[in-house]
This record gives C-alpha cells, structure tokens and sequence, in this order.
C-alpha cells in the first residue's frame, strides 16, 4: 500500500473535501480491518548491519545473561516492589530504539502488527488488571514493559523472514555459550554455581537458567546444522558446546526438556527422509518412548533418587498446593499483572510464612499466569497456543526444510519447560519475544519477490 491511488479513484484521493478525504480514512481502516487475521505478503525493506547488532543485543539481554549475575556477585539487592532500575533503563533504552524504528518501518511494522488479535487481547487483560490489582503501580509499570517486549517482538517480525529470525537467535545463544565457557574457565567464582557440587551456571543466576537457554540452543543448532550446508562444522561446534554446559548444569528439567525434542526431532528426521514408510519407525519409537515411561513411573522413587530429587520434585508439588489454595481465592480474573510475586509486600507473603525457602515463582508457568490474569487469561492464552500449534504444523506440511519445523519445536518447548518451570508472558523475556515474532509471521505469506536481509 505504498500509494493510495494505487487502491482508490485518482479523483477521490485528489479531492479537497471532508467529506471525501474521510471517506478515505474510513476505507483505509476498514480493509486494515478486514485483512488483520489473514494471511498477507509482506515486502521488506533492507535492513542495515546496525539493526542486525540491536536485535541480536536485545536477543542476549531478554536471556537475563551476564549483568543480573555481575551485580548479584556485587551484593546488590533490588527490592522486589521497586525492581532492578539498571536493568529498567537498560529496557527503556532498547524500548525507544524499537519505536523509531518503528517509526522509519511504520507501514511495514503497521501492516502486521495485528494479524494475532489474541496477543492484544493478552496485552489489554494485562493492562485492565490495573483496575483489580493488588499492587496498582507495579502493574502499570510492569504492563508497560510488556507492550516494549511485545513490540520488540512485532519489529523481529516484520523486518526479518522466519531463517533470518532463527540466525539472529542462533548468534545470541551463542554468545552466551561462549561467554558462559569465558566465564567458567576465567571466573569460575561466577561462572560456577556450587563448586562442591559442581554444577555450571555460566552468564547466568543459576544452573537451571543456563540449562533452559543451553537446551533451546543444542536443539536449534542441531536443526541449523542439518538444513545448511554452509557454517555446518560452525553449527556442529555450538551444538556440542551447548549440550556440554546443558549436562555440566546439571539442569534435570533442561536436560528431560533436550531430550523430548530431541525424539521429536528424530521422528520429523524419519518422516521425512522415508514418507509413508515412516510409519513403522514412529510406532516403534513411540512405543518404545512409552515402555520407557512406564518402567520409570513404576519406579518412580528409585529414579527420583537417581536423579537426585524427591517424590515433591524438589519442593515444587509443595509450592503448587500452596499456590492452588491463593488461586481459588482469585480465580477468574487472578491478583494483577505481575502484582503476586512481591515478597512481602504482595500476596506472596501468604506463601513465604508458610514455606521455609523464599521462592519468586510457582515454578509452573500456567499457575503463575492464572495467579496474574486468573482462568480468563489462561484461556486466551492457551487459544492463541494452539492456533499456533495448528499454524506451525500447516506450515511443516507444506514446507518441510528443516528451517521451518523450528516454530514448532519452540512451542513444544514452551508447553513442556513450562510444567517445571515459569516463563510465560514475562516481559523482557526472550520467550515471549519470540512467541510474538513467530505468531506474527506464521500469518505472512512467503514472497518470492520480498528484498530480505541476510546474516553474514
């Protein structure tokens, strides 16, 4: 829609009066209307070597890699309430930068910024619990950034292709590889979480997030390994790194999360190079998949001792029935927007008297969004998952290159890391920026005669 006459009367667009310059408004919103849930063709503007470096920096930093860790070996406290404010202006900055790009791409940015209706519908709930919060303030704040993330998120989309986005992920996890590896061998007090358990946790607070990140890595590098044949050694190298510190983290639920999409990933391999064919070999795995997991949950305990954790999975089933109770008091519409996780000046107070460690998340990402946003919100989101789901799975079936099957490898690690674990619509996150970026461009149409960027 580079030019209105293109689409309207010539003697329309030149006419001088109210009433027809209106008519044109109405028009104009009306086919952006209309066209906001289907799929569309979207030409791209180049992007400059500049904008590649930003995103691949908002990328490293939605990890929580390096500066959290720098000021918790400082001895720096932030109070739960106020937030970290360096981490705050850091986000402010990389926000501003987002809206004039924005604005230099507006109707490139414009034209998808609302394909998935079901991320504003996200985004409004979170700023509506304003109103029934329980903390005002820290909602509003906190509602804000996640309108940034999300916008960081629609700007991914709308200026890079799908393997574009994956190369930009893929330069971000690995630097954070290699400066976890600096910061082990360099830095071991930093880099290394206990060192008579030896376990690593690189860049990052603790092992467990330095197992999440290394586990989407391997997967990722692995699959850009096989779909290319040039960098393929460099691929191969990452892979191998990322899997070390993934088993040296010592990341149960990271490392069960690798293993799942591994299977999932040798299924696809199966599938692909043998079509009908494949039918015996999938059968055969999963059934063999399943024999496993019922020897393992008739041996429950043993395995839980193997593995080094207890029938509460390290405390969590604990926490889950504390949580539940706090829900049922909030059901429908939940406590606010990040407005429960305040130590004692929220309503997690209630669990820190009960519970003897001090824990900032239920460690389940769908009972943490139904504490924030309640069942409503649980359902919105879990609509727009599996609409999702069914997108990216169309999508293999028509394109099946490796390149493609990775937005459905993401939304199988998001729906299985967060049972164990906590990471759904939190801003300033690298999850829920590419949940945005991937829901958004499963809505484009591939253009054969798009001008693309390229990662070099």
């Amino acid at each position: 829609m580079n030019n209105i006459c293109d689409l309207y009367p010539k003697k329309l667009v030149e006419s001088k009066g109210n009433f027809r310059a209106l008519t044109v408004c109405r028009r104009l919103l009306r086919d952006a209307w209309l066209t906001r849930s289907t799929p569309i063709k979207l030409k791209r503007d180049s992007v400059l070597l500049w904008e590649k470096v930003f995103a691949v920096t908002g990328l490293f930093l939605s990890t929580y890699a390096v500066i959290p860790l720098l000021r918790k070996k400082s001895g720096i406290v932030f109070d739960p309430f106020e937030g970290d404010i360096m981490m705050q202006a850091l986000w402010a900055g990389i926000y501003t930068i987002t809206f004039f790009l924005f604005l230099s791409r507006f109707r490139q940015v414009a034209r998808v910024a609302f394909l998935d209706k079901f991320l504003w519908v996200l985004l409004g709930l979170a700023f509506a619990s304003i109103i029934w919060s329980e903390a005002p303030v820290v909602t509003l704040r906190r509602s804000v950034a996640l309108l940034g993330t999300t916008a960081f998120g629609i700007y991914l989309a709308a200026c890079y292709t799908r393997q574009e986005l994956l190369k930009l992920l893929l330069w971000a996890l690995g630097l954070s590889a290699v400066l976890s590896v600096v910061f082990v061998l360099f830095l071991p007090s930093y880099g290394i979480h206990t060192r008579s358990y030896f376990a690593l946790q690189g860049v990052y607070e603790n092992k467990n997030i330095l197992g999440c990140f290394m586990a989407l890595a391997a997967i990722t590098w692995l699959l850009y390994s096989f779909s290319q044949n040039k960098g393929r050694m460099m691929g191969f190298v990452f892979c191998v790194i990322s899997i070390t510190l993934l088993f040296l983290s010592k990341s149960i639920t990271a490392l069960v999360v690798f293993l799942l999409l591994l299977i999932f990933l040798l299924i696809f391999f199966v599938n692909r190079y043998y079509n009908i064919w494949a039918v015996r070999p999938i059968i055969l795995i999963t059934l063999a998949v399943g024999s496993l997991l019922i020897r393992l949950f008739n041996n429950l305990e043993i395995v839980l001792n193997v593995l080094g954790r207890d029938a509460t999975l390290t405390g969590r089933t604990i926490i889950w029935r504390e949580v539940w109770d706090l829900i049922l008091q909030h059901p429908w519409l939940g406590y606010g927007y990040s407005a429960f996780w305040l130590g004692w000046k929220g309503p997690s107070s209630y669990i820190w008297d009960v519970l003897p460690s001090k824990v900032i998340s239920a460690h389940c990402g769908y009972l943490d969004l139904w504490l924030q946003l309640g069942l409503v919100g649980v359902i919105v989101f879990m609509i727009s998952y599996f609409i999702n789901i069914f997108k990216a799975q169309s999508l293999l079936r028509k394109n099946k290159s490796l390149e493609e099957m990775f937005p459905l490898l993401f939304f199988l690690f998001i729906l299985i890391y967060n049972i164990p674990e906590s990471a759904l619509l939190v801003q300033n996150s690298l999850f829920w920026i590419l949940y945005v970026a991937i829901s958004i461009q499963l809505n484009i149409k591939k253009n054969n005669k798009t001008k693309n960027c390229s990662m070099t």
